[in-house]
């Protein structure tokens, strides 16, 4: 049986990275018609649907080097299919992704080159399945963590690729600290959790000045507990991380507790209207501060622990 995404979307179940034969044959309750016929396609596309649609934080800026890496040879310059999304400039592939697509009608042509990827018709007789266990090996094809991100990208709105004020360490994808139990989320996040396989997000937005402090530290992929943020001196194992219930802890020395939030939507914020400015901690200007979100994450999922973390963000204060 196929699968229209639309269709899908109606679909009360959730589906995870495993998708179990269960959740798919719920899906396929819906009886509706598509274009993608392969096992791993359906599933994949039912995940996309059906990923939380909280907040969202994976930009362009994140699916550029997939698209990049995988699809240049068509869509860096030469414009097969009317556009470039894998052009240097990320700003004008995205431009040229957001264009209708004639392979997914009413949808984007960035949609339908992720749908491509999944399909295994994209790159162009590249000889891929869509399934990165089978293209293990074809260095034409995109692996299990280039699929996750672009499949998040669509998924959580196709969004631009924002500005972002800080750099990402600490996500588990790196020796010698990975993830504890294998479950590693997207890069530049933090861990897989029970409530989002695809591991929560910390990232900062506008200006990391003394003088005009207007910087914000934002959360996504959160379940619905209480989150801490944190700021410290250092980043905990070399840049890599320690081990810390079911993910990873990245900030130590001279550990300050910033503010606990309860995400709304698995979004949290900090600082929010009417709290003091970041810059408050801060001593000097070139002062590099590391900081994370830790979050409780009481479901049985990874180790007895009930905790888990963002990835860690690095960020270099200006005067």
């Amino acid at each position: 049986m196929a699968f229209n995404l639309h269709a899908i979307l109606a679909c009360p179940a959730r589906i995870g990275v495993a998708a179990s034969l269960h959740a798919l044959v719920s899906c396929a309750a819906l009886s509706v018609v598509a274009t993608c016929m392969s096992t791993l396609c359906m599933l994949s596309l039912c995940m996309l649907a059906l990923a939380p649609r909280a907040h969202a934080q994976t930009t362009f800026a994140d699916a550029h080097p997939v698209f990049v890496a995988r699809c240049s040879g068509c869509h860096a310059v030469v414009g097969f299919g009317g556009f470039n999304i894998a052009y240097p400039d990320p700003v004008s592939a995205y431009t040229d992704a957001q264009a209708p697509s004639y392979y997914s009608p009413g949808q984007t042509k960035g949609y339908a080159s992720v749908v491509r990827m999944l399909d295994g018709t994209m790159p162009m007789n590249g000889g891929c399945t869509g399934n990165p266990a089978l293209d293990a090996g074809n260095p034409l094809c995109a692996t299990a963590g280039e699929l996750a991100i672009v499949q998040a990208w669509i998924a959580e709105g196709q969004l631009p690729p924002l500005a972002m004020t800080g750099t990402s360490f600490c996500s588990g994808h790196q020796d010698p600290t990975p993830c504890p139990c294998g479950n590693a989320g997207l890069p530049s996040a933090g861990c897989a959790h029970a409530a989002n396989e695809l591991g929560a997000r910390l990232v900062g937005r506008g200006s990391a000045s003394l003088a005009q402090d207007g910087l914000v530290l934002e959360a996504t992929r959160l379940p619905a507990s209480s989150a801490l943020f944190i700021q410290g001196d250092a980043a905990a194992g070399t840049g890599q991380g320690q081990v810390f219930g079911d993910g990873l802890l990245c900030v130590t020395t001279n550990v300050v507790r910033l503010r606990t939030r309860t995400p709304i939507a698995g979004t949290a914020r900090h600082p929010a209207p009417g709290d003091a400015p970041l810059s408050v901690q801060v001593q000097a200007p070139g002062s590099v501060k590391h900081y994370q979100v830790l979050f409780r994450n009481a479901a049985n999922y990874c180790t007895a622990s009930t905790w888990n973390g963002t990835n860690g963000l690095r960020v270099t204060w200006t005067p």
